[in-house]
């Protein structure tokens, strides 16, 4: 699989030392899914691929990986919370849900807020991504406002 970033990256961005967390968590297909159904849009095609090729590395390394690193923490989180419960044996209590739900909503919050601001520089620096078509950016029709979203 041709992602734009790798494991080891996306551990390095998405958990910090202090979590003890082991970079055999993050899979190439939670990257893969990261990028296609979150980061990928934004960039439109030819602009995911050319920074796959190499090109924009300054991109790729101050607004992209960011962005991908989130959502991969996103989208591994209820898995890590699921496996320790099933090796603890035990289900979770409403405080121990509670929380995981109140975890994953901020998590789903840090990912937005780097998306968007993935979004704002590609559309603030348009001349400097030849492949990147603002039409094409989801974020440039729909905003989402707690339960409001707006259509543009």
């Amino acid at each position: 699989m041709n992602t734009l970033t790798t494991i080891a990256e996306v551990h390095a961005l998405a958990f910090s030392r202090e979590e003890l967390i082991s970079k055999e968590v993050i899979t190439s297909s939670d990257i893969l899914e990261a990028e296609t159904r979150y980061v990928c849009p934004i960039l439109g095609a030819e602009l995911c691929q050319a920074i796959a090729s190499g090109q924009y590395s300054s991109l790729r390394s101050d607004y992209v990986l960011p962005a991908v690193a989130a959502w991969c923490r996103y989208i591994v989180e209820p898995l890590l919370d699921r496996r320790c419960s099933d090796s603890c044996r035990k289900t979770l209590s409403q405080a121990q849900y509670d929380h995981q739900k109140s975890l994953l909503r901020g998590l789903r919050r840090k990912a937005s807020t780097l998306s968007r601001r993935l979004s704002d520089h590609l559309n603030s620096s348009r001349g400097d991504y030849a492949e990147y078509n603002p039409e094409n950016n989801p974020l440039n029709h729909c905003f989402i406002y707690g339960d409001i979203i707006q259509i543009r």
